[in-house]
Parts: structure tokens; C-alpha cells; sequence
């Protein structure tokens, strides 16, 4: 099955919005093994939304549009394709009273053109709004599929996963159960996956496997459908195994959690607490274990030591330590880390120096980064990084090397190239 993505709406042609929906549903319709034949752009025109609907057809069994659902006076969308497909629009009841609801417990004026975002096509299925007011729907004619869907994303999304994705399965896949599986990958490039996954990588079988960026990580996607969902499961695990074979040591979890989430799990589990002291990073190790979910759980707080006279007077890195070693080194890293646990009572302390760049820093060269960890119970260890000449870029590598190091410490995982504390 082929589908094309239709994107409405003037501020994504001007620069002002960018195109997630058309992203997001990319990646979700390929895993249900709906190939994209085209994704396009286009403003609220009805001319124009005819136009494309009419060449569309000719290649795609499935039409997604996205936006061009609220209440102003261009959001022409459900109109359009009424007179297209010479459907008359009908009222869905359910949704007008939770617009007319929406309005008389907030302080908003009801648009005269409200109505637009409670109609629907005659003999469609009306998708729900959960997060928001403009009803989706999902028509079937004899030939073609019609999904319609709001424009914002925080709005789309939702929309999808709750109620788009059952009826796409019970309508245009048979009731086929599916089965998803993600593995995440950290310390490796998407070329580098690429390469490594090339011949396993496929959107034209079933089971079918991708890959996503995700921030630094990487997703490997894999999603099988069959009759049974016990059918779609072995499916799975079967190229699940070889996988793993295949990309075993950047392996960091499986499912939607990223490393700072996947540490504080771990940390909550085993009821430890972590600190830091940063350098290079200047506050964003801390940033991001303070952000978390029930942070105060796992982190009391840490301490951002930039100069080396901070480092000395407030911290305690010995000056004979930087004298003679130098802040971008495994003396300083690990002093940072003891002196960072000691002062906030933690299990574990992390600290991070180095050269974050574009300059070099004590004759080392820009990316060259320390991460130290100093717990109550282990000697106290670093590791030697090497990434790049792009400042922020390394300070994000930094963080995150961090968060591996603890993650791979708190499961018992071997940590390969660390020095330890004489």
C-alpha cells in the first residue's frame, strides 16, 4: 500500500513552522508497512488542495492531510474535499458540545465558524481530538482512503496513537496484530549503523526495520505484523537476535527512554544518589539530571567549577593537581569526582573536563574531554574521549558519555579504556 502526505497550510511554505507532522507520520505508516510515495507542502487554497488530491490518486491508495481543520475562514480542507469527493459534510454532535463546553468554561469568544471543526464526512469515521477542539475523520471510497488530521502537532500525535492507528489496522490492514521493538544505540554514527544494519534495513517486508536519529542516540525500529500477535513476536525476536549480534557494544536499552532516563531508573531502583562537578560542560551534566522526572529522588545538588580557582578554592582540587597534571587530565577528573561526591553526600560523582574547543587547552587538542566517577564502594576511575573540533557539539558528547559511563557502572557492564586512581 502506497500513501501520500499532504501538508496544509501557508506558515510551512514561509519558514515560520516546520514540517514534524509530515515526519512523524513518515515514520509511523512506514512501520505499518504503508510506503510514502510523496509528501508535499501547500497552502490553504481549495484550487489547490484539488489539484493536488487529483494527482495524488494517481499514485497513492492512501491520502493523509494534515491541518486545515480549525475554525477560520481558510481552513478550507473538510469543504474542499467534500465537494471533491460530492460527500456532504455532517455535524458530529459529541464534538460540538465539547466546543460549546470548551468555550463557556474559558474566558474565549466561540468563533462563528466553530462548527467547521465539528464536521465530518457523511459514512466517515470521526477521529476524536483528544488534546485539542477540530475533529479528524477517516473515509473510505471504492478506490481511495482519505485520512484527515489536525495541523499542530501536539495535537496530531496524540490523534494518531490513540485513535488513527486502530482504525488503520482494523480498515486498511485486515486486523493484523503488530508488534513493535525499539533498541537504542549510543558511541556509533548513523553512517556508521547504517552500514553495520545495511542489508537488515527494510521497509518492503514484514518484519520491517529502521533507523532514527534521536538526539545523539540512535533507534533501531523494528515492527512485524501478522495474524497472531504471538506470529508477530517471533518475528520480531528473530531479527531482534541478530541485531544485537551486530551492535552489542552500543547498546544502552530497548524502548523510548533516553540515557538520562534510562540512569534514573537505575538510580531509583538501587536507591543511590549522584552528583557533579563539571567543567567544560559548565552546568549541563546537572541540567539534565535536575530536569528528570522525580529528580529530587536521586540528586540533592553539584557544583559548576569553570576556572581553575574555583576548581581549587571551592571544589578542592589540590593546585599541586593542576600544577603538575593540568585540568584536562585523569588527576583532575578524578579529584573532581571525589571532592563532588565527599561535599553532597552522593553514591556516585561525575565530574567533566577537558577542552570543549574550537581552541586547545594545555596542548590537548579541542574535544579531548575526562570523565571521572568516584563512588563509596569502587576506586575511583576516568576515561579519555576524543571527539571534535565543534564546541557545543562536544559538550553534548561529554554529557552524554557521562551518563553512559554511570549507566554502564550501575548495570555491571564493562567500561572499556578507563584509568583508574593509583
Amino acid at each position: 500500500m502506497k500513501a501520500e502526505i499532504i501538508s496544509v497550510g501557508s506558515s510551512l511554505l514561509t519558514g515560520r513552522a516546520v514540517n514534524e507532522n509530515a515526519a512523524f507520520l513518515t515514520r509511523e505508516l512506514t512501520a505499518l508497512g504503508i510506503t510514502i510515495a510523496e509528501a508535499v507542502m501547500i497552502a490553504e487554497e481549495p484550487e489547490k488542495l484539488t489539484e493536488t488530491l487529483k494527482r495524488a490518486e494517481k499514485h497513492a491508495d492512501l491520502i493523509v492531510i494534515t491541518g486545515g481543520l480549525g475554525p477560520d475562514a481558510d481552513d478550507s480542507v473538510k469543504t474542499t474535499l467534500s465537494k471533491y469527493l460530492k460527500k456532504p459534510l455532517v455535524l458530529d454532535e459529541d464534538t460540538q458540545n465539547r466546543i460549546i463546553t470548551f468555550h463557556k468554561n474559558s474566558d474565549l469568544v466561540m468563533p462563528e465558524n466553530n462548527q467547521l471543526q465539528a464536521l465530518t464526512l457523511l459514512d466517515s469515521i470521526p477521529l476524536e481530538n483528544v488534546t485539542g477542539l477540530a475533529l479528524g475523520m477517516f473515509y473510505q471510497s471504492d478506490t481511495h482512503a482519505y485520512l484527515l488530521l489536525p495541523g499542530p502537532t501536539d495535537e496530531l500525535i496524540p490523534m494518531f496513537n490513540e485513535n488513527t492507528k486502530p482504525v488503520i489496522t482494523k480498515h486498511l490492514l485486515k486486523n493484523k496484530k503488530i508488534a513493535k521493538k525499539i533498541i537504542r544505540l549510543f558511541g556509533l554514527t548513523l553512517a556508521q549503523a547504517n552500514h553495520d544494519l545495511a542489508d537488515l534495513l527494510t521497509t518492503e517486508t514484514n518484519p520491517v526495520v529502521q533507523l532514527y536519529p534521536d538526539g545523539l542516540e540512535i533507534e533501531v525500529q523494528i515492527t512485524a505484523m501478522h495474524k497472531s500477535e504471538e506470529k508477530a513476536q517471533e518475528a520480531i525476536v528473530k531479527i531482534e537476535k541478530e541485531i544485537v549480534k551486530r551492535t552489542q557494544p552500543f547498546i544502552i536499552g530497548e524502548g523510548d527512554q533516553n540515557l538520562p532516563n534510562i540512569v534514573r531508573e537505575l538510580l531509583i531502583s538501587k536507591d543511590l544518589k549522584i552528583t557533579g562537578a563539571e567543567s567544560l560542560t559548565g552546568g549541563a551534566f546537572l541540567s539534565e539530571v535536575s530536569s528528570l522526572f522525580e529528580a529530587g529522588s536521586i540528586f540533592e545538588g553539584g557544583i559548576v567549577t569553570y576556572s581553575e580557582t574555583i576548581k581549587n578554592e571551592l571544589l578542592g582540587v589540590t593546585k599541586e593537581t593542576i600544577r603538575k597534571h593540568g585540568v584536562v587530565s585523569a588527576e583532575c577528573a578524578f579529584e573532581m569526582a571525589e571532592k563532588a561526591r565527599a561535599k553532597f553526600n552522593a553514591d556516585i560523582g561525575v565530574s567533566l573536563t577537558g577542552a570543549a574547543g574550537p581552541s586547545s587547552l594545555e596542548g590537548e587538542i579541542p574535544g579531548t574531554v575526562w570523565v571521572g566517577i568516584a563512588t563509596k564502594e569502587n576506586e575511583t576511575f576516568a576515561k579519555k574521549f576524543h571527539f571534535g573540533y565543534k564546541r557545543n557539539l562536544n559538550r553534548e558528547y561529554s554529557v552524554w558519555s557521562a551518563f553512559n559511563m554511570v549507566r554502564q557502572l550501575l548495570v555491571g557492564e564493562a567500561i572499556p579504556d578507563t584509568v583508574k586512581k593509583k
